[in-house]
C-alpha cells in the first residue's frame, strides 16, 4: 500500500464495531448510521480532496463520523492480523487554540533552560544529573527538531502510506480569525516550521479532513470557499431506533416497554425547548446516557417509575438538560400537565 492509487477510498457506512470499541490509543468508536446524503458528501470531500464542513445542533452525531470512516477504512483496507489501525487524528480547538498550535509546538524556553544547564560547572552538571542524562542533554541541544512536536494537523500532513484522517472539532470555539489563518494549511496541504527551518511539502496521500461547527459564530468566506459543506439534520424517530439497537443489542428488546417510554420522554423534553430561546434541546449522545443509565438499574419496575416521576428525579433528569433553567422549565410543563389531567 504504498501510494493512494492502490485504495479506492470509499465510506459506505456498513461497517460497524460491535457496541463501543477501542484502538491501542485509546480512540473510541461506536456504531454510526449515516443517511444517504452524508455518505455522499463524505466521499464527495475524498474525491475532490477537499475538507468536509459538518454543521447541525449539538449531539447531532457529527463529530463521530470521522471516526466512523476510520473504523470502516481500517476493516477495509488494512490487514486484520496485522493489528493496525487507519492513522486518524483529532484536533480539539478551545477559544484560546491557534493556528500553529495544530501543525506544530517549538518550545523555546525547555532548549534555552538546557543549553544553561550545559554552561554550568560540566563537573556539578555530571553529578546532578549523571553520565546518561547529560549525555542525552547534550545530544538534545545539539538538533532544534528535539524541541518541536507536531500536533494533530502536522501528523496528518506528514507522507503515510494511506490517506490518514483528521478531525477538527467545533472550529467556531476558536477565535475569529483562527479559520482564516489555516487558509494555506488547507488549501496547499503545507507548512513550514521557522524554528527548525523545516518545510513540509504536500503529502502524496493527502489528508481526509472533517471539520466540525455548532454554529456558534460565522465562518470566514474565504474559509467555506475551500471546504464541502453538509448540514446533519438530527436523527428521524427511525434512524434513533436503528441507533439504540446497534448500541444496545439484545437489551432494547428485552426491555422494549422501558425504551419506549424513553424514547417518547425524550422527543416530548426536545418539543417542549426546541422553541425556547437560549434553551438547550438534549441531543443523541445525552439519550445514548440516559437510556444507558435506565438499563442498567436492576429493578426495571424502578425504572419506569423514575420515567413516569422524571421531573423529580434530578440526577437522572441531568442526563438530558444540562441548565437550571431547562430542569425549571421541564417540572413546570410537567406541574402544569398534572394540573390540567
Amino acid at each position: 500500500m504504498s501510494n493512494k492509487q492502490k485504495i479506492k477510498y470509499e465510506y459506505t457506512g456498513k461497517y460497524q464495531p460491535e457496541r463501543e470499541t477501542k484502538d491501542p490509543n485509546q480512540q473510541m468508536f461506536y456504531p454510526y448510521l449515516p443517511g444517504e446524503d452524508l455518505i455522499e458528501a463524505v466521499n464527495l470531500a475524498i474525491a475532490l480532496e477537499r475538507p468536509l464542513l459538518l454543521e447541525g445542533e449539538p449531539g447531532c452525531g457529527k463529530t463521530r463520523l470521522a471516526g466512523a470512516v476510520a473504523y470502516e477504512f481500517t476493516q477495509k483496507y488494512l490487514k486484520k492480523d496485522e493489528q493496525k489501525w487507519w492513522d486518524y487524528y483529532i484536533w480539539n480547538t478551545k477559544s484560546t487554540t491557534r493556528a500553529r498550535d495544530g501543525l506544530y509546538n517549538y518550545d523555546a524556553v525547555a532548549r534555552l533552560r538546557d543549553a544553561q544547564l550545559m554552561g554550568t560547572d560540566p563537573k556539578r552538571l555530571q553529578e546532578f544529573l549523571g553520565i546518561v542524562e547529560t549525555g542525552n542533554l547534550k545530544n538534545r541541544l545539539q538538533d532544534k527538531k528535539n524541541y518541536r512536536d507536531f500536533g494533530a494537523l502536522g501528523k496528518a500532513l506528514q507522507e503515510h502510506p494511506y490517506r490518514p484522517i483528521l478531525l477538527i472539532d467545533e472550529i467556531d470555539k476558536a477565535d475569529s480569525d483562527f479559520a482564516n489563518d489555516l487558509l494555506l494549511e488547507l488549501e496547499e496541504l503545507r507548512f513550514e516550521v521557522p524554528e527548525t527551518r523545516e518545510s513540509f511539502s504536500t503529502p502524496e496521500n493527502k489528508p481526509i479532513i472533517f471539520i466540525t461547527s455548532n454554529r456558534e459564530k460565522p465562518l470566514p468566506e474565504p474559509f467555506l470557499r475551500r471546504c464541502l459543506y453538509f448540514f446533519v439534520d438530527f436523527p428521524s424517530d427511525e434512524q434513533l431506533r436503528d441507533i439504540i439497537a446497534q448500541r444496545f443489542g439484545q437489551k432494547v428488546i428485552e426491555q422494549e416497554k422501558l425504551v419506549e417510554k424513553a424514547i417518547n420522554r425524550f422527543h416530548s423534553i426536545r418539543e417542549l425547548l426546541k422553541t425556547i430561546p437560549g434553551s438547550r434541546p438534549p441531543g443523541t449522545s445525552e439519550f445514548i446516557e440516559f437510556l444507558t443509565a435506565l438499563l442498567n438499574k436492576e429493578d426495571i419496575n424502578q425504572a419506569l417509575k423514575d420515567l413516569d416521576e422524571l421531573s423529580k428525579k434530578l440526577p437522572l433528569l441531568g442526563i438530558l438538560l444540562k441548565t437550571k433553567q431547562d430542569q425549571d422549565l421541564y417540572q413546570r410543563s410537567q406541574t402544569k400537565n398534572l394540573n390540567e389531567g
